[in-house]
């Protein structure tokens, strides 16, 4: 292994093609940062002759150049065998040293964005728990220095992680890996199916924006102009239905469409390779993206679908690592996968597909508080501020008003929690359901809680503390939550597992 890697250990540079990489990122932020200037520059009532123009953009660009090859010549990386290290020096002027510890990489990503495709070359980052950002970019390598580089970093750590895997006699031989492809027509159908709500939602404040500057304007009207303001109101309220309707038809329609095309785009070819210790997934049309998911990191499974996507066969599944949650980007996942590559990929990182026979859901004061929150008081405030409008746009509240309702009674419907001896799973969503699982014995803290008010009805919450985030649920039977928190605590007290 070590004779196949000797040259990370002496410091490296980047492919040579990445100086003309580097020169034409610099232009790109230059133009980017300073378009403005540019813009005044060229359409400014002085002309400047022809010749001066050249000499500008030839000393920005010299200067570009130069800084483009300095950057270069001033960027090493390698690996500190003896201290375990991944090292970064960069910079021209201000120079910088990144050092990350080898056993605490978590992720190593290497993509080709439509630039790198261009010059044939990989960019490689590095991720570690305790940052939303990548801690090391690597933006010009060959594809077979990147590979490995990758593979170096991810497979030297945690030996004793491979050997719980192969047996003693097996150790010599290479695991067996298996791949699959998830169909171009999946990643259609979940394309067609997905975001439905972010587009509504959207529509909704489109729609409230469009009646308030209609307002102004209908009222500004009637100061300027002797025109009848309320026959102007009549009639818009009378078409205001047909036309609100059509435009909810067009948006969802739009939002459709450009969601398949995004899609299709992202996850184009959608590749998944498999190996004892972890999955390689490789995607994109314009820019292919490399990501590794490690079996004994993921913390959380989170699989979305709605009831469309469940006809057609297809969701989406999202592996939460440690110190990733579901807020951040470029969270590893897998789109339009069907039950059978889904069961496949979950009982490969568990061993198991794990089933639930108990569950517990909120108690209906739940529902009533929501109502409460969700519906009346908003309309409360509305009529308290001005009652005209619920009486003039008398469609819109009807409308607005069954759109609150439907969310609340399904979100509390679909809101359960199930255990077993082994996993916890959380459901929850309103059209998009949720399914987060994750094991008892990777929970970090669990806690339950009860306020005043709800001791007499016996009601409380109880949350869930991973390394991928916290997950709660209220408005539970307390004394059922409370069994469950001491199993929980006895659980991993008694476990062997790390």
């Amino acid at each position: 292994m070590e004779e196949k890697f000797n040259s990370f250990f002496t410091p490296q540079r980047q492919s040579k093609i990445g100086i003309a990489l580097l020169f034409l990122y610099n232009t790109g932020e230059v133009i980017k940062n300073s378009w403005i200037f540019i813009f005044l520059f060229f359409f400014r009532d002085k002309k400047f002759d022809l010749w001066v123009v050249f000499l500008i953009v030839s000393v920005v660009l010299s200067i570009l150049g130069t800084s483009a090859v300095l950057q270069y010549y001033n960027f090493r990386y390698y690996i500190d065998a003896k201290n375990e290290e991944f090292i970064i020096h960069k910079g021209i002027i201000n120079k910088s040293y990144t050092k990350i510890k080898i056993r605490n990489i978590q992720e190593v990503n290497i993509s080709q964005p439509f630039i790198h495709k261009l010059f044939n070359i990989f960019k490689l980052e590095v991720d570690s728990p305790g940052s939303s950002e990548k801690e090391v970019s690597i933006s010009a390598l060959s594809r077979q220095n990147a590979y490995d580089l990758k593979t170096y970093l991810l497979e030297e750590k945690n030996i004793e992680i491979q050997n719980e895997y192969i047996d003693s006699d097996d150790a010599t031989e290479a695991p067996v890996k298996q791949q699959f492809r998830i169909s171009n027509i999946s990643i259609l159908k979940y394309g067609l199916t997905a975001n439905y709500i972010r587009s509504f939602f959207a529509l909704i404040s489109l729609v409230i924006y469009g009646i308030t500057q209609l307002n102004d304007f209908l009222k500004k009207a009637e100061l300027d102009a002797e025109i009848d303001y309320n026959q102007i109101e009549k009639n818009v309220l009378s078409y205001s239905l047909p036309i609100l309707s059509g435009m909810i038809i067009v948006v969802l329609i739009l939002g459709v469409l450009v969601n398949s095309v995004r899609t299709i785009i992202r996850y184009f070819n959608f590749k998944v390779e498999e190996n004892y210790r972890n999955y390689s997934f490789e995607y994109g049309l314009f820019s292919t993206k490399n990501a590794i998911v490690t079996k004994s990191k993921v913390q959380v499974v989170t699989e979305i679908q709605n009831w469309i996507q469940k006809k057609m066969n297809v969701s989406l599944v999202k592996f939460l690592q440690i110190g990733k949650d579901e807020n951040e980007k470029n969270i590893s996942s897998v789109p339009g996968i069907s039950l059978i590559e889904k069961e496949h990929l979950i009982g490969s990182i568990w061993n198991q597909i794990p089933q639930f026979d108990n569950f517990l859901k909120p108690n209906y004061r739940l529902l009533i508080v929501n109502h409460l929150i969700g519906v009346l008081f908003p309309f409360l405030m509305v009529f308290l501020i001005d009652k005209r409008i619920i009486i003039n746009y008398w469609e819109v509240v009807i409308m607005v008003f069954v759109i609150l309702e439907t969310v609340i009674v399904f979100s509390y419907l679909n809101l359960r929690l199930f255990y077993n001896e082994n996993f916890i799973r959380l459901r929850s969503g309103f059209w998009d359901v949720h399914y987060r699982t994750f094991e008892i014995d990777k929970i970090q803290t669990v806690k339950i809680s009860q306020y005043f008010w709800q001791k007499k009805s016996n009601l409380g919450s109880i949350t869930f503390y991973t390394s991928a985030g916290k997950f709660g649920i209220s408005a539970l039977n307390f004394s059922e939550i409370k069994k469950l928190f001491n199993n929980i605590i006895y659980k991993i007290e008694t476990s062997e597992k790390s």
